[in-house]
């Protein structure tokens, strides 16, 4: 079946389009939809530190006043705020981030940019917020950024989550092979393995439930209207 490689945010565009049966997407996303139909056992998620999803900034964390989100994922976007505003009680204004952004002091960054930008960063003044290590420290909880989404129309959900199921254990095994390609092996093993985690179990669900009722409490997204249904 035809594949489509996109940013979280633009396969949300086309699924909502109905342009796919099946979509890895945000999990805000997922959650917000009318009737939400996930593929179970299968996430991204982490359970503890991230490493490529992090607020950059300089100076001292309770002085942030302005923070430049990532337009690319919604989910680390409305993560960003928990983090700041429930966890540490900072209100700052956030603002869209783009290239001539230069006035923010400080921005959210997510996937291999914010992975090249801490390494050069490094030694320097830059500081790193990680927003999985927040969310796990301050609830004991694993976060889930992205989950498969099934379209309420598709027949065969049960079919392709199984697929999908198999899918995952085939990439697991590849791990090692997948991280020599890269011009970091080791640390591309290591973040393959300890820093992302790929299941949907019950402290998934209950971090994911977690989230929703603060998106609710802080009015963030669209409304949360129905309970997720998993096959």
């Amino acid at each position: 079946m035809p594949i489509k490689k996109l940013v979280p945010a633009k396969l949300f565009d086309a699924f909502q389009e109905n342009q796919l049966d099946a979509s890895l997407i945000s999990s805000i996303d997922a959650i917000t939809l009318a009737n939400p139909e996930v593929v179970d056992g299968i996430s991204i998620s982490s359970k503890g530190d991230v490493y490529s999803v992090v607020m950059a900034y300089t100076g001292e964390l309770q002085a942030v006043n302005t923070v430049a989100l990532d337009p690319s994922s919604h989910t680390s976007d409305a993560l960003l705020r928990i983090v700041l505003e429930e966890f540490h009680g900072i209100h700052p204004e956030y603002v869209q981030f783009s290239d001539r952004d230069i006035n923010s002091s400080a921005c959210l960054m997510i996937g291999d940019p914010a992975i090249s930008f801490r390494k050069n960063a490094f030694g320097s003044e830059i500081r790193f917020l990680d927003l999985g290590g927040e969310w796990f420290r301050n609830t004991g909880l694993p976060f889930v950024f992205a989950l498969w989404s099934l379209n309420n129309e598709f027949t065969n959900k049960s079919e392709l989550s199984e697929m999908l199921r198999n899918a995952k254990k085939q990439g697991l095994s590849r791990r090692p092979a997948i991280a020599a390609l890269e011009p970091d092996p080791d640390f591309a093993l290591s973040y393959l393995t300890d820093s992302i985690r790929y299941d949907l179990g019950e402290a998934e669900k209950q971090g994911l439930e977690l989230f929703r009722k603060m998106l609710k409490k802080k009015k963030i997204g669209c409304d949360i209207r129905s309970e997720i249904s998993y096959y």
